[in-house]
């Protein structure tokens, strides 16, 4: 019952997840499920932005939706104070499933667990909608130097962390059984795993729908283990 129950809510959010990468966003696609202005749910038509003319370079590429579009607008208003909030709500979102304590530059130096209070004094930084930790500015330069290098680590960490205790069997977006070779992908720091490739470009399109159900699911599977 409770497999039946998994394949029909991913069978429910087929529709939330259609759409094809737009070829200008830089990094991944937005990872919340709420307008960050409004903070109210995005909907089935959310406003898609891809930020250009930014006051930083680096915010530039990156994908932002909104539940309308006065908020749009409200947003660019003020781009560098309300995409400081925004990063400050993502930090805290991937923090709850951030992989490791350390450095993603410099493994040796420790840093505060993801999921304690000291943990956003830490250098959490946003790039491309994603969240990565650093020790020092200096990580952050060598970062910006091999960006792809110290992603895929990162993509390795969060896979090693999360593999063990996936808490779906069915692919999120078919809702057909994952098999014993399922694809995996990573999208906001969450491990994800689809049926084949066609279905893994459709979470990277657009991931909140995944995202939400996967959280849910380890939600549930977290309070049953508990009890």
């Amino acid at each position: 019952m409770k497999t039946f129950s998994l394949i029909l809510l991913g069978m429910m959010m087929i529709a939330l997840l259609g759409g094809t990468q737009d070829s200008k966003r830089v990094g991944e696609a937005y990872p919340l499920t709420i307008c960050p202005v409004s903070k109210r749910p995005l909907g089935e038509n959310p406003v898609v932005v891809i930020l250009e003319d930014m006051p930083e370079s680096s915010m530039n590429g990156r994908e932002v939706k909104f539940c309308c579009g006065g908020c749009s607008g409200r947003f660019m208003s003020d781009k560098t104070g309300n995409m400081n909030k925004l990063d400050e709500i993502i930090v805290k979102d991937q923090l709850k499933v951030y992989p490791v304590t350390n450095c993603i530059v410099m493994p040796e130096d420790e840093l505060a667990d993801p999921r304690s209070p000291e943990a956003m004094e830490d250098k959490n930084v946003i790039i491309g909608n994603r969240l990565y930790r650093f020790c020092c500015k200096g990580c952050i330069r060598k970062f910006k130097k091999d960006p792809a290098k110290y992603n895929a680590e990162l993509d390795k960490l969060v896979i090693k962390q999360q593999a063990a205790d996936y808490p779906i069997d069915v692919c999120v977006i078919s809702g057909r059984p994952l098999g014993d070779s399922p694809n995996e992908l990573v999208v906001a720091n969450r491990l994800v795993k689809t049926c084949c490739g066609g279905c893994s470009k459709k979470v990277k399109a657009n991931p909140t729908a995944t995202i939400a159900m996967i959280d849910k699911a380890r939600q549930a599977k977290n309070t049953k283990t508990a009890r």
